[in-house]
């Protein structure tokens, strides 16, 4: 029975290992957002209504282009167009670096300074990409006027703001008086050591009023900072709406026109396995967007406006998926977090695993111990259970021969054959069921365990010991998944034989198929499993060789 119960958890693991890639293929968008975006693609594509002569006071605006519904509003303006100079703004928050540029008062670079790519440089959030529009870019239902709001260049209030423990908050004024009458004030307001940025957009376009204008702040093109994993398929990485209660995960594919969220709208963001870029809604925003410019996708957010006049507020989030920050920051942004499919069903044993691992972080500043001394304490826990597991299997092997003889016995009458089986087990006090029980109230835990160790961004750049640089990634030479391959093997070895050869001979050959499937596996998960397996080891040779009974 025990072997059975194993052979079925190896097989769980490889399902819920797998699972995610298997859902993301074969699973198609939820019915009521596919009829959704079936009528979205009946409506013709909005199409500039054009500038009425009110909006052109002087010469400077007949040189204005339109562009194409849903292609990039970039457009090749020339100096005339856009009289000015482009100009950077840098602030630091000590936590991240931003990088703005007065042409359309948007985002170039968001660094993060403590998060490094494998060339060393700093984290950046913004996604580069040539002839794409930048994150945090104003535009209109009129195409004309979208290109003002994208191309002109804005009068910055400072350019350069370098926040501190005695200068924790500092804002940046962006305004924009083009000739056609359209104004723009945008004002960022920033915080010494957070990734919160709250921005406050007030927009007027008087010559426009009839025409009644709408507008959209954009966040895109998708996400800066991918981490590539052989693993990473079980992670969405994309546009992620949390409305209604709801986490809503939007695919490029499903994308036909534009994907509307309205309701509780918490917030509308990019996020991929460790880091996060969120647009939160305050007030003046009526519901959140999900859109293509070509091969490019943005999220977005709604703005009210009346008579072409828009007065709105918004916070950008743009930071790491660390637990501890997503519940400090509030807005329900620590439903950015996603353990995959399967592990989401258990993800109110991952949060106390990730804070009880990071209180042994606080005391050991080393989360290869914290991963040690958090294995310890689950598997104190659970001895009890795993203790009787073993004296039940124990109990089971002693009466073996016995079972066998009864099979033999009563070959044709399977009633028969149970009812003596039954008086066996009552007279050796043996319960069939004692050894997978506690095994399975076990499962759960693991899995969490398995979840939070493996999206865990604090593991990133994590090092151990020795030659484990980085606790996220597989061990490059190997040896720990060897070394979990000869614990496994040695824990075989310790179990009693219970089953038919050909079983026991399956039991063995695992080792081997465990030690390639874990080469690929972070190794912070590989040395959990590795210390559990030394632990059970030494409570399974407690067990069989001095337990009594």
């Amino acid at each position: 029975m025990e072997n059975r119960l194993l052979v079925a958890f190896i097989l769980s693991l490889g399902v819920f290992v797998g699972w995610g890639y298997i859902m993301s293929v074969i699973e198609g968008p939820p019915a009521s957002q596919t009829q959704s975006e079936k009528e979205l693609a009946e409506i013709p594509p909005p199409t500039s209504p054009g500038i009425s002569k009110q909006f052109q006071p002087n010469s400077q605006s007949k040189n204005l282009a339109t562009s194409p519904a849903l292609t990039s509003p970039k457009t090749n303006n020339s100096a005339s167009d856009f009289p000015g100079k482009e100009t950077t703004i840098r602030i630091t928050t000590g936590i991240a670096t931003y990088l703005i540029t007065n042409k359309g008062a948007m985002l170039k670079n968001i660094l993060l300074s403590k998060h490094k790519t494998e060339k060393g440089e700093p984290i950046d959030l913004v996604d580069q990409k040539d002839g794409a529009i930048l994150p945090l870019a104003l535009e209109s239902n009129n195409n004309e006027v979208t290109n003002i709001l994208q191309n002109a260049y804005y009068q910055p209030s400072t350019e350069f703001l370098e926040l501190s423990e005695s200068r924790p908050t500092g804002t940046l004024k962006m305004q924009l008086t083009h000739a056609s009458g359209l104004s723009v004030l945008r004002e960022f307001t920033f915080r010494y050591n957070d990734f919160m940025v709250d921005i406050n957009t007030q927009i007027k376009a008087p010559a426009l009023a009839s025409q009644n204008l709408s507008y959209n702040v954009l966040y895109g093109p998708g996400m800066g900072g991918k981490v590539t994993s052989q693993t990473d398929y079980i992670v969405f990485s994309g546009a992620t709406t949390f409305v209604n209660n709801e986490r809503k995960e939007t695919s490029p594919e499903d994308i036909v026109n534009e994907v509307i969220y309205s309701g509780d709208l918490a917030w509308t963001a990019f996020q991929n396995k460790y880091f996060g870029v969120a647009l939160i809604p305050g007030e003046g925003i009526k519901s959140a967007l999900v859109k293509k410019y070509g091969d490019n996708v943005y999220v977005g957010l709604k703005m009210e406006s009346i008579q072409s006049t828009a007065y709105s507020s918004h916070t950008l989030y743009a930071g790491t998926k660390e637990l501890q920050v997503l519940e400090k920051s509030g807005h329900k942004l620590f439903r950015l977090m996603d353990y995959g499919w399967f592990g989401n069903k258990f993800a109110f044993l991952v949060k106390p695993l990730l804070k009880v691992l990071q209180y042994f972080y606080n005391m050991f500043n080393n989360y290869g111990w914290a991963i040690i001394f958090v294995t310890i304490i689950i598997k104190v826990i659970f001895s009890p259970l795993t203790h009787k597991s073993f004296k039940s299997m124990k109990g089971m092997q002693k009466v073996q021969p016995y079972v066998k003889v009864i099979q033999e016995r009563h070959k044709g009458d399977r009633q028969k054959m149970n009812e003596e089986m039954i008086e066996l087990y009552k007279k050796h006090k043996v319960n069939p069921l004692g050894g997978c029980l506690p095994m399975v109230l076990q499962i759960p835990v693991f899995i969490a365990l398995y979840h939070a160790l493996f999206f865990s961004i604090e593991l990133r750049g994590a090092p151990f010991i020795g030659w484990i640089k980085d606790l996220s990634v597989a061990d490059p030479y190997y040896i720990w998944p060897v070394v979990m391959g000869v614990t496994m093997f040695i824990q075989q070895k310790l179990n009693p034989s219970i089953g038919d050869p050909t079983q026991q001979k399956i039991m063995m050959f695992l080792p081997i198929v465990f030690t390639f499937l874990f080469m690929s596996f972070p190794s912070g998960l590989v040395l959990y499993w590795t210390i559990n397996n030394v632990l059970t080891i030494s409570q399974q040779a407690y067990v069989y060789k001095f337990s009594k009974g």
